[in-house]
């Protein structure tokens, strides 16, 4: 019951919400603008050049597609502290000291919450289920 709750809390108000947007699609509703109001797309990317801002999403996606891979061959406890320590220290180039010590109040606060206090279960990633290294 508690692994199907958090899907429930979040997946309900969500589905309610995506249905009234589409509702307001379909009437034509317009959200009302402010003068200074620009949409959140158009202000980040108003100054950048296209060349620029296409480079920086492809670096962001393969962020994102390194930290699936990660959690696929060696499941969330390793492939959280990994994506955190090297996106801090290459990506955000912090120092060494303050990447490693962000990481593991990261951790702390990832095990602490989902592993101790909610009793999550994550799987296993595919290498250690091929090591034979199950918990």
């Amino acid at each position: 019951m508690q692994a199907r709750l958090y899907p429930l809390v979040i997946g309900i108000p969500m589905a309610i919400l995506a249905v009234i947007q589409v509702i307001f699609d379909l009437k034509g509703v317009q959200a009302k603008q402010s003068a200074d109001a620009t949409p959140m797309d158009f202000q980040f990317s108003k100054d950048t050049e296209p060349a620029l801002a296409k480079k920086r999403t492809i670096v962001m996606f393969s962020w994102l597609l390194g930290f699936f891979f990660g959690v696929w061959l060696l499941g969330f406890p390793i492939a959280i502290p990994l994506m955190m320590f090297t996106y801090f220290r290459f990506q955000g180039e912090e120092s060494w000291k303050l990447s490693i010590m962000l990481t593991i109040i990261a951790w702390f606060f990832f095990y602490g919450l989902f592993v101790r206090l909610l009793n999550l279960p994550f799987p296993q990633g595919l290498i250690l289920t091929w090591l034979g290294l199950d918990a």
